[in-house]
């Protein structure tokens, strides 16, 4: 079945050589081949004449104050029109990439309209970057541009870490996270600015951390509000951690007058994690489990009450009561 195939096709190809080989063929290979000569030295003639191509170019407006906000009726782009001869504007536009025009905002003179002019010769001198010395610009359009602002209310916010922690096994977050800065300006409308009581970055998360981690990370900016601190960077501060134990009295800080409550146990025992440098530190006057009269009223039918802590430094986790939860009885005194 192969040999036929291949028999078949060394058949077509002898067939195709003959046909070409043909006297007439070989004339009509021959003509054609003048007629592109010819061709070409028609193009290349012509190409050596002026032209004029149009091109369009994007602007972009850079360094812009984070209080100022660019009116959406600003140019976004110039057209030009490029004069040379055909074969080099021909080579210069095959060849050349445009890059956007940037427009630095940034220094520009402030005007009373809010509003400042990049005029013809600096427009060329910036687009002339890009064009080296040929082709010439025969016209730009539009001639000269006016560049149009509006000033943005501003109001300080905190920043909000937004940061998944997920620690090797003996290690955990040690304190608060520290941010350089804990403040920043937001601009927008102030209607909008009046909402935020805060702006978050993004979200980040650390695997297996062991040690204290720094990083930056970028704000969560909501959609029409800007900041001149796009950044912020963090300090994570991971620890080994260790069990440490305490005895804490169950108080009640505001007991009315005319009443007595006793609590049963009146000591319960604290189980918590802290950072390994912290061990020796932490005493039992760093921990506290007073309860308001309120929750033990509240709960005066069941005469139970679960228990917290509510007074501990940052830097202590993974709290365990025992028992979490105490007995009790409101005495009312007879006066």
């Amino acid at each position: 079945m192969q040999n036929k195939f291949i028999s078949a096709l060394k058949l077509i190809l002898r067939n195709t050589d003959d046909f070409f080989r043909k006297q007439q063929w070989k004339e009509i290979l021959i003509f054609l081949f003048f007629l592109l000569l010819s061709f070409f030295f028609w193009l290349l003639q012509n190409l050596q004449q002026d032209y004029e191509k149009q091109v369009e170019l994007p602007l972009r407006y850079k360094n812009v104050p984070p209080e100022w906000v660019l009116s959406e009726d600003n140019p976004q782009k110039v057209s030009i029109l490029l004069k040379d001869k055909g074969t080099t504007l021909m080579y210069f536009l095959w060849e050349t990439y445009f890059s956007p025009i940037d427009i630095s905002v940034s220094g520009l003179p402030d005007t009373p309209d809010r509003s400042f002019h990049i005029t013809a010769r600096e427009l060329e001198t910036m687009i002339s970057k890009q064009l080296i010395s040929s082709p010439s610009i025969a016209s730009i359009e539009p001639h000269d541009i006016t560049i149009k602002y509006d000033l943005l209310s501003s109001r300080s916010v905190p920043v909000i870490p937004n940061v998944i922690v997920n620690t090797k096994p003996g290690f955990q977050v040690s304190g608060d996270i520290t941010i350089s800065h804990p403040k920043i300006s937001l601009y927008g409308s102030s209607k909008f600015l009046d909402t935020l009581n805060g702006i978050r970055t993004k979200l980040y998360t650390i695997e297996n951390a062991s040690g204290t981690r720094e990083l930056t990370v970028g704000l969560d900016l909501p959609a029409g509000v800007k900041t001149d601190q796009e950044t912020v960077r963090l300090t994570v501060p991971v620890e080994e951690f260790t069990e440490k134990k305490v005895r804490l009295p169950v108080s009640c800080h505001d007991i009315p007058a005319g009443y007595a409550l006793r609590i049963f146990p009146s000591i319960v025992e604290v189980a918590c994690n802290i950072p390994l440098s912290r061990f020796k530190e932490l005493n039992e006057e760093d921990l506290r489990i007073r309860l308001p009269f309120d929750e033990f009223e509240e709960n005066r039918s069941t005469g139970k009450l679960p228990v917290r802590l509510t007074e501990k430094p940052s830097w202590v986790a993974n709290v365990v009561i025992v028992p979490d939860e105490v007995e009790f009885i409101i005495e009312q005194l007879h006066q």
